[in-house]
């Protein structure tokens, strides 16, 4: 990556370098941190396979514990021509709107101008199934949660099991090889971001490898998936979004070390100790402890664990 001192002659060089500085992309040995709970066995397989395979599990968008994700304010702009300019794209050769064809009514209408398709009960079928459509692609969406923050009190309380689990330490590197490429931060909003239904159909009935699609698809994702209420702002929540992976590797010199929270179980650190010792690159183990003077948690970084 150049240096902010650099002489760009390359104008791809300039533009990735501006790219990396405006948050676009995550610079190199940005610090970032996982809350994680150890309360049974599963957690513990998790961890495992952290260690030895830098592999971690994403969780679906449905699942998460804000009943707000995934769920922008959806405004019906539409108006009957643009359902019927939306049918001839969706069932041209070209169209990608196969989840569509189910085995109802909406399939038995394969013709613009079957009588049908004009009756208003039709019309609000077929605009209900767009959005249950995009509805349940959002629900199905795959999620990491990363944060900016390690002393948070809140976030050791609330993901770490009353600051009974651990946090991981990564130093992310923007390689086309590691996971956290895809790395991004959630904006903080007074208001819930609204998604014309126009948008839908249009992001809809392109197809999914084509630019039109990447770019309709990157403004969709930041308002459904990166944008949340300013009472979560906390958090400095950085994600990574999969539409279709339930999780996401690393490379192994981007984790970096392991953070034991304040309450975290002595007798549970032998085992901890164990699965990291099998580590092909050694990761070092930190305490964080309760502030004597203010409402955080403090990790000393020059002292590893004993």
């Amino acid at each position: 990556m150049p240096s902010r001192d650099a002489d760009f002659h390359d104008p791809t060089t300039a533009a990735l370098f501006a790219a990396s500085n405006t948050g676009l992309f995550p610079q190199a040995k940005t610090s970032i941190y996982r809350y994680v709970a150890l309360r049974n066995e599963q957690s513990w397989a998790y961890l495992e396979n952290a260690l030895l395979g830098n592999v971690l599990p994403l969780a679906i968008a449905s699942a998460l514990n804000d009943p707000f994700e995934a769920s922008p304010v959806i405004v019906n702009d539409t108006v009957p021509a643009d359902l019927k300019s939306f049918m001839q794209r969706a069932w041209a050769p070209s169209g990608t709107l196969s989840a569509l064809k189910a085995k109802d009514e909406l399939a038995q209408i394969r013709n613009i101008d079957d009588p049908r398709f004009h009756a208003p009960e039709f019309q609000e079928k077929f605009l209900n199934k767009i959005l249950a459509l995009a509805k349940q692609r959002n629900e199905q969406c795959h999620i990491g949660s990363f944060s900016r923050r390690i002393s948070s009190e809140l976030q050791w309380s609330h993901y770490a099991d009353g600051y009974r689990g651990i946090a991981y330490h990564f130093a992310t590197q923007p390689r086309a090889d590691s996971g956290f490429r895809h790395l991004r931060p959630v904006r903080y909003s007074t208001q819930r971001p609204v998604i014309l239904v126009s948008e839908v159909m249009d992001q809809l009935s392109v197809d999914v490898g084509s630019d039109q699609f990447a770019r309709s698809w990157l403004s969709f994702e930041q308002r459904s998936f990166l944008t949340k209420s300013v009472d979560w702002a906390y958090e400095e929540e950085e994600r990574i979004i999969k539409q279709n992976e339930s999780k996401m590797t690393f490379l192994d010199s981007e984790l970096i070390s392991i953070v034991l929270g304040p309450r975290f179980p002595k007798d549970s650190l032998p085992r901890l100790r164990s699965l990291a010792s099998k580590r092909t690159r050694p990761v070092k183990i930190f305490a964080a402890s309760v502030s004597l003077t203010t409402y955080s948690i403090e990790v000393d970084w020059s002292k590893e664990t004993i």
